[in-house]
Order: structure tokens, then sequence, then C-alpha cells
């Protein structure tokens, strides 16, 4: 049967590494990410390097997430199991923390918008410790800064509180995060182990 699973969580947190080994090792897997390789996702991509209003990003964003919805349905519809790096919740906690929007607003303005997951975790990890592992990356980001990223997790803590959202600890080694997040996927959905 086809799952729905959502990982979320700052950069460095290891997400995207999780998500590429069950892709590998899983033909029944389609990987997919937020922002999209879309035509607005493209945009989305663009205005993570520029200084934007918080409000235009949170509607590109939206806008994305409308045909990236449509993709999800109709490879759920053909029998996948679809690993999404970063889904809605991204877009809250890292909208809202620019304090100018609320993390309930920036929340519920997506709720039409969207594909409930089967399954979501939260790779939670100290933003200290997610900047020293990205350090050596090219084309950072506006995001990648420390007191802005404390803020974006606070908000993802309240969002998986509020969701009922699985939460790891991912400063653990990759070994042992992959192995936790194995065993949610397997405990959780009818899927892939």
């Amino acid at each position: 049967m086809a799952n729905f699973i959502v990982l979320e969580g700052i950069d460095g947190s290891g997400k995207s590494s999780v998500a590429r080994f069950f892709r590998e090792k899983h033909e029944e897997v389609f990987l997919t990410k937020e922002p999209t390789d879309l035509p607005v996702g493209r945009l989305v991509q663009r205005s993570a390097h520029e200084e934007t209003s918080p409000f235009r990003d949170l509607f590109l964003y939206l806008a994305d997430r409308v045909d990236h919805t449509e993709n999800i349905k109709t490879k759920l519809d053909e029998g996948f199991t679809v690993i999404c790096d970063r889904y809605w919740g991204s877009t809250a906690a890292y909208q809202a923390a620019y304090e100018m929007i609320e993390l309930d607003y920036a929340e519920n303005i997506q709720m039409p918008f969207i594909l409930n997951p089967d399954l979501t975790i939260l790779f939670d990890i100290d933003p200290e410790i997610s900047l020293e592992r990205i350090t050596h990356r090219e084309n950072r980001t506006k995001y990648e800064r420390e007191d802005f990223l404390d803020k974006v997790r606070d908000n993802y803590l309240c969002l998986a509180k509020k969701h009922d959202w699985k939460i790891i600890d991912a400063k653990q080694s990759q070994k042992d995060v992959l192995l936790e997040v194995k065993e949610l996927i397997y405990k959780e959905t009818e899927g892939i182990e």
C-alpha cells in the first residue's frame, strides 16, 4: 500500500540523506522535496538567496505546493510510497520565524492545499550543530543563521506537538538516525523497511 511520509527539520539535520537512502534501496519509493524543481519552485529557490518579504515567500511556497501536491497524489495513485523532504511544516516554521507572520496563520493558510501525510518525522537538532554540518556548502541561504534557526526549531517543535509528529534526535550518528527512522516507518505505516 502507498504511504505518504514527510521528513521535516532545519538544514543539516540529516533528513535529505535519509530520504536518499530509502530511494536508493527501494524501487517503490518516490522521493520529492520542497521547494520543487517546477517553475514556481525555482522562484522559491531563488528567493532563498534574496532579501524578500516573508509574505511573498509564503505565497510562493503555497503556489509551489499546489502543483507539488498534485504530483504527490499521482504517485500515490500509481502505488508509490512518497517520501517528501520538507512539506507544509517547513513553510510554516520558516516563514513564522520572521515574527511578522504568526505560526497559526502560516499553518492555516496552507491547509486547503495539502495532502495529509501518513507519517511526519521531525529531525530535531540544535542549530549550532546543524550549521557546523553545513559549513562546507556553497550557495548558503538567507535562512542559515543560528538566531533565525533557533526560532525555526521552536516553531517546528510547536507544530510537532500540535500534530503528533514523531521527533527524532538528529544529532545522533547517521546510522542511528537511519535505524530510528526505519523503525518509525515500519511501526507507523504499512510501508517500506
